[in-house]
C-alpha cells in the first residue's frame, strides 16, 4: 500500500516502506539523534533490516498527504525541542524532494535519551 501516480506509461507506487526508509534517513542526519525507534528491541530490528516499520508510522490523509510519527531517541545534552524540529524540517523537505508527495504533518516523539554506557556502546 502506499501513494500511487497515473502517468501515460502506467502507475508509479511509492509504497510506505520507501517513505519510512526517506524519513529515518532524513532524521539520522540531524546532530543530537542517538537513533529512531521505541526501544532496544526496534534497534536489534534495525540490525537486521526490520525496524523502520516497526517504529516508524506512515499513514495519507483524505488529500492524499502524508502525515509521518517518527520516535526519536536524543543523545544527552542537546536541546530536544531544537533536534525535534531539525528532525520535522529535514523529514519534510527530504519526503517531499524524493516523492513529490505533500507532507500534512511529522509528529515526533521523544522516547528517550542516551543513557549510560550501554547505549553509548549500541
Amino acid at each position: 500500500m502506499g501513494n500511487y501516480t497515473k502517468t501515460e506509461l502506467g502507475e508509479i507506487k511509492i509504497h510506505h516502506n520507501v517513505i519510512t526508509s526517506i524519513a529515518v534517513e532524513a532524521a539520522r542526519q540531524i546532530p543530537g539523534i542517538m537513533r529512531i525507534g521505541r526501544n532496544l528491541k526496534t534497534y536489534f530490528m534495525e540490525l537486521v533490516g526490520k525496524s523502520n516499520c516497526a517504529a516508524v508510522k506512515i499513514e495519507f490523509d483524505k488529500n492524499n498527504e502524508i502525515i509521518i510519527t517518527i520516535p526519536i531517541i536524543v543523545k544527552f545534552g542537546y536541546n530536544i525541542p531544537e533536534i525535534a524540529a531539525k528532525v520535522q524540517e529535514n523529514v519534510k523537505l527530504s519526503v517531499e524532494n524524493a516523492t513529490n508527495i505533500n507532507v500534512k504533518e511529522i509528529n515526533v516523539k521523544v522516547k528517550d535519551i542516551e543513557k549510560g554506557r550501554i547505549l553509548e556502546e549500541i
